[in-house]
């Protein structure tokens, strides 16, 4: 008979899942579950306790001999259904009762580093679906996938929100219209000329230049004067200097800076 803390300081708090083929079924239909115990004993203490859970479960074992780290492990074999989380939750609240309260995290065959039981972010490394289960390297390959699609997804928000900081930028200008194109041209009309430039960084005028490694002291002195006069003309308060390779556009009264090249 086991009373409530019997199995304390013997389990760990690290628990396993998927990790392990299950005996009863399929990946697919089958989700394993296992607990880590430091000696043989508590291991089959906590074979037998689980054997009499109120929550429905398949088949438990308790491994004969340890594992390379020296912990005996005692497995759970649970069907996977929108539910297994739940009854894994469950499960480990029962354990709870002998092991005491502990800070449980979770290894996944799907996941490099262990998360924590109640973190939101697990749901993205256990497969609930039967139907659609995938196997470790097309679950990965999808993982992959989505943090792709994600970055991309990312990286176009933060061209948006630089390409409308831009046109704040240039609003006190003679500019008539401005445009930014999808290969980061920005193209700008007056009222007698037209320029390209193609957009190279934006923002604090000091970190954008230390950034690109240039400097006021670079400024290009043997520059086309007639063409920087119409862009300077349709610039209006703004002003644009050459430095290095540069087209560079600021406003003597904001902090930030346009670098830009010529197209």
């Amino acid at each position: 008979m086991l009373r409530e803390g019997d199995l304390k300081n013997t389990v760990l708090k690290r628990i396993s899942l998927d990790e392990y083929e299950p005996k009863t079924g399929e990946d697919k239909d089958v989700m394993v579950l296992g607990f880590l115990l430091n000696d043989k004993k508590p291991g089959k203490d906590l074979y037998h306790f689980l054997n009499n859970s109120i929550v429905e479960i398949r088949d438990v074992e308790v491994s004969p001999n340890p594992n390379p780290d020296n912990f005996y492990m005692v497995f759970c074999e649970i069907d996977r259904n929108e539910t297994s989380l739940d009854n894994v939750k469950s499960i480990v609240q029962e354990v709870e009762r002998l092991s005491g309260k502990l800070k449980w995290e979770v290894s996944t065959v799907f996941n490099e580093e262990n998360i924590g039981l109640d973190d939101d972010s697990l749901l993205s490394f256990i497969q609930l679906d039967p139907e659609n289960y995938l196997d470790k390297d097309s679950f990965i390959a999808k993982q992959e996938e989505a943090k792709k699609e994600a970055e991309e997804q990312r990286l176009e928000e933060e061209a948006q929100d630089r390409t409308q900081r831009i046109f704040e930028f240039l609003k006190p200008t003679n500019i008539l219209e401005a445009g930014v194109n999808d290969e980061g041209v920005l193209h700008i009309r007056g009222s007698r000329d037209i320029a390209s430039l193609k957009v190279i960084n934006f923002g604090h005028g000091p970190d954008v230049m230390s950034e690109l490694g240039i400097s006021e002291s670079a400024i290009d002195l043997d520059y086309d004067k007639v063409k920087f006069g119409k862009l300077n003309a349709m610039l209006g308060e703004l002003k644009a200097l050459p430095i290095n390779e540069y087209v560079v556009i600021y406003n003597p009264e904001h902090k930030d800076i346009l670098v830009t090249k010529a197209v």
